[in-house]
Formats: C-alpha cells, sequence, structure tokens
C-alpha cells in the first residue's frame, strides 16, 4: 500500500466519483471499518479494477440517482493499519493506493484498486469474489477456472511477446554486425587490391630499370673492351719502332 497524495480540498477525480452511481469499478463505504478483503480482491479480480470511497455514504440526488454524500472518516494510524491490513489478507497480496480526500474539514479516504495480474484473488478465508453489475459476487468453480485460464493465457501471451521482442533485438543487433563486417571486409579487400596494384606498379617499374642498367652495363663493357684493344695496339706500335 502507498499513500500517493493528501489533497488539501477534492480532487477532479474524486469530484467526478462523487457526482455517478456505485457501478462496475466504484463502491462507496460510509466508514473504514466497513469495508472488507473481498472488496479489495472483488476489484482485483476484475478486468478494470475499481475504486472505494471510504467515508462517503450513498444518497437520492434531486434527480433520483444514487450519487457520494461526503461523511468523513478518521484519518489516523488505526485507519491506515485497517486499510493496510485489508490489502495483505488478500491472497496474493494487492497493492493499492490511497489517497487523502478533504471536503472542507471532512476528510475521506479514496482507495484505488488495480487490475490484478495474479488473479485469480482470494481472502484469507479462501473465498473468491469479483465485482460485476455494482455487486461482489462470489466465483463459482466455472467462473473461478475460466478466470484462472484467462490469467494464465494472459501471461503466456505476455512472455510470448516477451521472447519475441528480445529475439527481434538479438537479430537486429546480428544485422547490424553482419553489415559492419562487411563493410569492414569490404575496405580491407579494397585496401590489398590499392597495395598489390602499387606493388605490381613499382615491380614493372623496377624491372624497366634493371633492363635498362643491363643494357648500359653491355655498352659500358664494348667500350671498355674497344679502349684495351686501342691500348694494346698503341703498345705493338712503340715496340715497332723501337
Amino acid at each position: 500500500m502507498s499513500y500517493k497524495k493528501i489533497y488539501e480540498g477534492l480532487s477532479d477525480r474524486a469530484k467526478m466519483l462523487l457526482s455517478r452511481e456505485e457501478g462496475g469499478d466504484m463502491d462507496f463505504k460510509r466508514s473504514v471499518s466497513s469495508f472488507k478483503s473481498d472488496d479489495i480482491v472483488a476489484f482485483a479480480n476484475s478486468a478494470s479494477g475499481g475504486t472505494l470511497m471510504l467515508g462517503v455514504d450513498e444518497v437520492i440526488d434531486e434527480r433520483g440517482r444514487q450519487v457520494g454524500k461526503i461523511v468523513g472518516c478518521k484519518i489516523d494510524d488505526e485507519a491506515k493499519m485497517t486499510i493496510l491490513n485489508r490489502a495483505n489478507a488478500c491472497i496474493p497480496n494487492i497493492d493499492i493506493e490511497v489517497f487523502v480526500e478533504n471536503d472542507g474539514d471532512i476528510p475521506f479516504y479514496r482507495v484505488e484498486i488495480p487490475s490484478g495480474k495474479n488473479k485469480p484473488y482470494c481472502t484469507s478465508g479462501g473465498t473468491y469474489k469479483i465485482r460485476d453489475d455494482g455487486q461482489n459476487k462470489t466465483l463459482d468453480p466455472t467462473s473461478l477456472l475460466e478466470l484462472f485460464l484467462q490469467q494464465e493465457s494472459n501471461t503466456f501471451i505476455e512472455r510470448f511477446q516477451g521472447a519475441t521482442s528480445q529475439l527481434d533485438n538479438i537479430l537486429k543487433v546480428t544485422h547490424n554486425l553482419v553489415h559492419h563486417q562487411r563493410k569492414d571486409i569490404e575496405d580491407e579487400l579494397k585496401k590489398l587490391k590499392k597495395n598489390i596494384l602499387s606493388i605490381s606498379n613499382d615491380a614493372k617499374e623496377t624491372g624497366d630499370i634493371s633492363k635498362n642498367a643491363h643494357y648500359f652495363s653491355e655498352e659500358n663493357f664494348k667500350l671498355l673492351q674497344e679502349l684495351k684493344n686501342e691500348i694494346n695496339h698503341l703498345k705493338e706500335q712503340l715496340n715497332q719502332n723501337k
């Protein structure tokens, strides 16, 4: 249970509820002691939950409608503990929200009871009830089974949706990872192709240089050989002149 807010006056929701008749989602209780765990269980087992107005009596307005009249109740630790014990007496426990409203100097409680996620709920005495047509009705075995199966079906659907959502996220992550890895591989292949082309061009240039160097070496050898022959020829002429 949690105390969400203490209003100095009336909240818009309280005004709206006070102007309505009791129904499937709202009930008036004259005092804190007049509501039981059955009331909490009945709303928690319903599809939409509901609201209990504690310290509000039911009266007939000028148009003949049954509306709420604020009579007030004590706002103290004992009252709070009573409300808390009613919620804790439910099986499983039901998380309710309690608001303190004030009409001038007359305070009362507005208790919000959500539709439970762990249906079906029962009282500590094992009584299963549900809010229907403005009344708390006991769940017969067939209705109780239907409620249980519906809850199990909803739980399965939620888990299935959660699993498929998780699978979708894994697939998205995997797709993004493969996409980035593919891009990285393509970039590396482009770099490798560029490097191979550069090496090929360098090798071609090196081959041309080597070929030219070989050519020039042969020419120089021929020149040296001719120069050597000239020198030998001059030596022979000198020897003859002696």
